[in-house]
């Protein structure tokens, strides 16, 4: 079993200060040092609402209304891209 990551839903994500951002042939590339993600429409979607402030849940709240799912579902995926960006030293969690 994997560990937890730490992005549940009271987390609130922040962007590193070393990411940089850039549009490329219509998708949002994002990267840190020598990573770079490709992100697509969620993705991108969940990214510019990484502002410090707003937490996992209140972005999954945004998603849900705008793409029709369920907030628990939109919080679960969430938490997984904002790990999986984590990993790649794009995204921070800070405490709730």
């Amino acid at each position: 079993m994997a560990a937890p990551h730490p992005f549940g839903p009271e987390a609130v994500p922040r962007r590193s200060m070393s990411a940089r951002m850039r549009k490329f042939r219509g998708k949002l590339i994002v990267a840190s040092g020598p990573h770079a993600v490709e992100l697509d429409e969620i993705g991108t979607f969940v990214f510019k609402r990484v502002d410090g402030s707003t937490t996992v849940l209140g972005i999954a709240e945004q998603l849900a209304a705008e793409y029709d799912v369920s907030v628990q579902v939109a919080a679960e995926d969430i938490g997984e891209l904002l790990a999986d960006l984590a990993g790649s030293g794009v995204v921070e969690a800070t405490a709730p």
